[in-house]
C-alpha cells in the first residue's frame, strides 16, 4: 500500500466480526463489533502503531476503496494482545 495520510489521520482495514457460530448457526447482527487493523499512521500520531487492532467510531470514518481514513480522535481503544 503506498498511502500515506498527513497529519493525525490514520488509513484502517475493517476487520469483519464473525457471522457464524462455532455450531455453524449464522448470525444476522454479530454482537462483536467490527475492528480494524491500522494500515498507515501521519506524522502526528502517537497513540497506534502501523499493525495494532482498534475500535473505532466508524461514524467518524470516510472509506476509500478498501480502506477508511479516520481522525485518531475516532478510535475508541486499542485492542491489547
Amino acid at each position: 500500500m503506498n498511502i500515506t495520510p498527513l497529519a493525525d489521520k490514520i488509513v484502517i482495514k475493517r476487520i469483519e466480526g464473525s457471522k457464524q457460530t462455532d455450531s455453524g448457526i449464522i448470525l444476522k447482527h454479530s454482537g462483536e463489533p467490527d475492528r480494524a487493523e491500522v494500515m498507515a499512521i501521519g506524522p502526528d500520531v502517537d497513540e497506534v502503531s502501523v499493525g495494532d487492532i482498534v475500535l473505532l467510531d466508524w461514524n467518524a470514518a470516510m472509506k476509500s476503496g478498501d480502506y477508511y481514513v479516520a481522525k485518531i480522535d475516532g478510535v475508541v481503544f486499542v485492542y491489547g494482545e
